[in-house]
């Protein structure tokens, strides 16, 4: 998008544009959407592509030998893939040799777009990147630019944000549990999760007016305060909860025929991980206690009581239950919080513009890391804005997960990494 040669790059190719792309939007010089002409000889670069794609494939002898290796094509549209995401299989048989992660099909621009528009503005836009968790993403945001200008938001305030957070954490995890187990053939889970998950959403709604792609953060406070009856309400759902997480294990974990299907599947070595730059729980599975809330603390975390769960295979298993003991440790940050809420403001006076400079905050979202470099020239606008999301550094590593698996394998090693699709194609 730049481009920018990396030279010594083991598999350097272009990601989002064709080899032979001549237009680069992330710079400067770019100042809109190519038109007519540009738009003709895009196209005709993107049918070349194709057409080379074509010939390598004849040029491997495929047309020649059917019953031997061959390519599969999951996706862009595949319902496990729950977005537009091709995967580029290379099978013998029934057994993955390769897997080639091809992404770009629902790009928005999200970080030339915030070039254009000043900081307030750019607010519904983390509501849009992690739209299943985008409390994280609206709390990575306010950190950066209240480091920028220097203030704090109140107690009050920050009490309210981690308690959202959490709760926006376990309805992601609840949502991926729930068409994880439908991808592999279980019903019942599903149903399960999103009866638990729609009563935290109802939650989220008294406090936000949202239940999706939230917009409730503002710097150095809150869109609005939360109301009266949020904390009784969360004490209500918390005991019902609990009894549920314990049918989960029963159902799930404890699966005789899941923990078959699953163990041994998808295996991402400690060092893998590390290279591909992944993180959040797909890091934890590998045995690497990692995790932002306690290594970099921010906000109220370390006056709080938890535990970084991880396991140590690896695989697909190692995934879910990863996740599973999250969701656990969620709730007993939930559970801290409900009765320390301190009285106060849910605004800060705030600067106009955001002083010169760069910028940089991280926070622990349900999938990973995600982190936000800026660079100011004391504007209304963002001079630059980038965001560093985990989906794509995690779908990455997926090319070490699927040689040897079954085709029939892929759907759930895919879904073991639970991808946000938005977020990668920012």
């Amino acid at each position: 998008m730049f481009g920018i040669i990396f030279a010594g790059h083991p598999d350097l190719k272009r990601i989002l544009l064709p080899e032979s792309a001549e237009i680069f939007p992330l710079l400067k010089s770019f100042k809109g959407e190519p038109k007519g002409a540009d738009v003709v000889q895009s196209l005709k670069l993107i049918e070349e592509d194709a057409r080379g794609f074509g010939a390598r494939l004849q040029g491997a002898g495929l047309e020649e030998a059917p019953t031997g290796d061959y390519y599969l094509n999951l996706g862009p549209q595949h319902p496990s893939t729950h977005g537009v995401l091709r995967v580029l299989l290379h099978l013998d048989g029934e057994r993955v040799l390769s897997g080639e992660p091809i992404i770009g099909y629902s790009h928005r621009h999200h970080e030339k777009m915030m070039e254009i528009q000043n900081y307030l503005a750019c607010w519904p836009n983390f509501g849009r990147m992690d739209y299943v968790g985008a409390m994280s993403y609206n709390f990575g945001y306010a950190l950066l630019v209240e480091k920028a200008m220097g203030i704090r938001p109140s107690p009050r305030v920050e009490h309210i944000r981690v308690l959202t957070t959490e709760l926006n954490r376990i309805t992601s995890h609840l949502l991926w549990m729930g068409t994880f187990l439908l991808d592999l053939g279980a019903f019942t889970p599903f149903f399960y999760c999103f009866d638990d998950r729609e009563q935290i959403l109802d939650i989220l709604e008294m406090a936000t007016g949202e239940r999706l792609t939230y917009d409730y953060f503002r710097f150095g406070g809150l869109d609005r305060d939360v109301p009266p009856e949020l904390v009784p309400a969360t004490k209500a759902f918390i005991p019902g909860f609990k009894k549920r997480l314990k049918d989960y294990h029963g159902l799930v974990t404890k699966n005789v025929i899941f923990e078959k299907r699953t163990r041994g599947l998808g295996v991402l070595t400690k060092d893998q991980a590390l290279s591909y730059g992944v993180t959040g729980p797909a890091l934890r599975a590998c045995g690497v206690r990692a995790d932002l809330r306690r290594d970099e603390p921010y906000s109220i975390y370390p006056a709080l009581d938890f535990d970084i769960p991880t396991a140590k295979d690896g695989d697909v298993y190692s995934r879910y239950l990863v996740r599973m003991k999250e969701i656990e440790e969620s709730l007993k940050i939930v559970s801290q919080i409900l009765d320390k809420i301190p009285a106060g403001e849910i605004k800060t006076k705030t600067p106009k513009n955001v002083p010169r400079g760069e910028y940089y905050s991280a926070v622990e979202a349900a999938r990973g890391v995600f982190s936000l470099y800026l660079v100011s020239d004391g504007s209304l606008n963002p001079y630059r804005l980038k965001a560093r999301t985990p989906s794509f550094s995690n779908l990455s590593a997926i090319v070490e997960m699927l040689p040897g698996c079954l085709v029939s394998d892929v759907v759930a090693v895919l879904g073991s990494l639970d991808i946000v699709l938005p977020e990668i194609d920012r």
